[in-house]
C-alpha cells in the first residue's frame, strides 16, 4: 500500500511535468502563434498544473512522512488507540459528559415582585423557550442553575420550582451557555426571542457576556427504550 501511494504520486507528477515542459516549449516557439483567448486559457491551465503539482508535493510529504514512521518502528496501534480516545472524549463533550468551560453569556429569570397575574411568574415553558434559542444562536454547552442541559432533559413547572430529570429547581433561574458570547447576546436582546418577550411582561430578566463559563459534566442517566443500531 505506501509503495503504491508513491508510485502513484511519481506517476502523476511526471505526467504534469510534462506537460509543464510541452507548454512552455510552446511559449517560446516562434511558430506556434496564439491569440488573446487561447494564450489566456492556456495561461490559466498552466497555474492550474502548477497548483496541483504543489498539492501534489504537499501529499508526497505526508506520505513519506507516514513511510518513515513505518521505518524508524512507529507503532501503528499506538495512534489508532489516541485517534480513538480523541474521539471519545469529542463525544464525550457533545453528549455532555466532561465538564467544559468557554466564553458565553449569562441570563438571570426571576419572577416579578408584584405579581398580579400568571405572565409576571417564570413557567417551565419561558426556561424551555429560551434554551431553544440558545440552542439556535449557537450555544455549544448550556446548565440551568448548574445542571447541565442535554438531548434528553426534561422538565416541568411543579408549584413554586421547576422540576429539571428529578431535581427541584427554584428561582431564580440561572442559565449559562458557552458559546460565541457576541453572537449569543446580539441574538437574544436584538431579535424577536423569548428573552425580548419576557421583558415585556414584567418578569426579572438579566442578559451579561462572561468571557469565561465553566459548565460542570450531566450527571444523570442516558437511557433509550425504543430505538436501536441498524444491522447491516
Amino acid at each position: 500500500m505506501k509503495n503504491n501511494e508513491a508510485t502513484i504520486f511519481v506517476f502523476i507528477a511526471s505526467i504534469i511535468v510534462g506537460l509543464l515542459i510541452a507548454m512552455n516549449i510552446g511559449f517560446e516557439g516562434k511558430n506556434n502563434l496564439l491569440d488573446a483567448k487561447q494564450y489566456d486559457e492556456a495561461y490559466n491551465e498552466r497555474s492550474k498544473l502548477y497548483s496541483d503539482l504543489n498539492n501534489l508535493q504537499d501529499e508526497y510529504d505526508k506520505i513519506n512522512e507516514k513511510l518513515n514512521k513505518y521505518d524508524s518502528g512507529y507503532n501503528e496501534t499506538d495512534q489508532v488507540k489516541k485517534q480513538i480516545e480523541e474521539e471519545v472524549g469529542n463525544n464525550n463533550i457533545i453528549l455532555g459528559n466532561t465538564d467544559v468551560e468557554g466564553p458565553g453569556v449569562k441570563i438571570t429569570l426571576d419572577d416579578a415582585d408584584v405579581v398580579t397575574d400568571a405572565t409576571n411568574l417564570i413557567h417551565d415553558s419561558d426556561i424551555i423557550q429560551v434554551l431553544n434559542d440558545l440552542r439556535n444562536a449557537g450555544a455549544e454547552a448550556i446548565s440551568v442553575n448548574d445542571e447541565r442541559i442535554v438531548a434528553s432533559n426534561y422538565g416541568y413547572c411543579g408549584g413554586p420550582y421547576i422540576n429539571l430529570n428529578g431535581i427541584k429547581i427554584v428561582r431564580p433561574f440561572y442559565i449559562n451557555a458557552i458559546g460565541n458570547q457576541d453572537t449569543l447576546y446580539n441574538y437574544l436582546t436584538l431579535e424577536k426571542t423569548h428573552i425580548t418577550s419576557l421583558m415585556g411582561r414584567d418578569v426579572k430578566v438579566n442578559v451579561a457576556k462572561a468571557g469565561k463559563i465553566k459548565i460542570l459534566a450531566y450527571n444523570g442517566i442516558f437511557s433509550y427504550k425504543y430505538m436501536s443500531l441498524i444491522k447491516k
